[in-house]
């Protein structure tokens, strides 16, 4: 086996190495786009601009009410210490907490009172794979819609926490989560606990793809 035919072999490994090495990164890089990233601003209720628990009566900065029998408000976390609570489900004081018309009874005229938070997402997020899930309640029963869509959740009422799985209906930007409550009368109220979303970035080709052509190159040089 002559020299100049181990040097063309070895410069062919070379250049096979080169390519899957390229290959090996490019596919690190989807990888890691494919991987989950947290959306930041979604909120419990009942928690202060820090995340901490409100004191009974503090308004909640992270929802409005954007519609209600008497115009919009802030709503503000309600007296856990006597009715309505029980029978609404008991608040978690580490995490989130009831949500209302007023820090007492929390009464309020029958009608639909709509409770909004927004988030947002960045233009290379794939909408596809957003994911919101939570925990909630309501009084009285109550639908969410996500920018406005129906999104075909309900609550269980007042006094469980029941499962929030939100898949569709995202875009680019500001996105809305109305939480719909009818009220029939008497005290109204919202409770959302645990919620927290994630979305996948979408891959970005170009880099992978002139890393290919560049390298791909040396494969169509011929040894003399």
């Amino acid at each position: 086996m002559n020299a100049y035919f181990i040097n063309n072999r070895l410069n062919r490994w070379q250049r096979f190495s080169v390519l899957l090495a390229a290959a090996t990164l490019c596919l690190a890089l989807v990888t890691s786009l494919a991987s989950a990233v947290p959306i930041a601003n979604l909120h419990n209720t009942g928690l202060d601009s820090a995340s901490n628990y409100l004191p009974t009566g503090g308004s909640d900065a992270h929802y409005s009410v954007i519609s209600s029998p008497f115009g919009p408000f802030t709503p503000i976390a309600v007296d856990d210490t006597t009715f309505p609570l029980p029978p609404w489900v008991a608040n978690n004081p580490t995490a989130s907490r009831w949500i209302g018309t007023s820090f007492q009874s929390s009464n309020g005229p029958a009608g639909t009172y709509v409770y909004r938070t927004s988030f947002n997402l960045p233009a290379n997020a794939d909408l596809s794979s957003v994911l919101i899930t939570a925990l909630w309640a309501s009084d009285d029963p109550a639908s969410v819609n996500v920018n406005t869509i129906p999104s075909g959740q309900f609550s269980a009422g007042h006094t469980v926490l029941v499962p929030l799985s939100l898949t569709n209906n995202f875009q680019v930007g500001n996105n809305d989560i109305d939480f719909v409550v009818i009220n029939a009368g008497g005290p109204t109220g919202l409770r959302v606990d645990g919620i927290a979303g994630s979305y996948n970035l979408i891959p970005e080709p170009a880099s992978c793809m002139l890393a290919f052509i560049g390298l791909g190159g040396l494969f169509m040089r011929r040894s003399v």
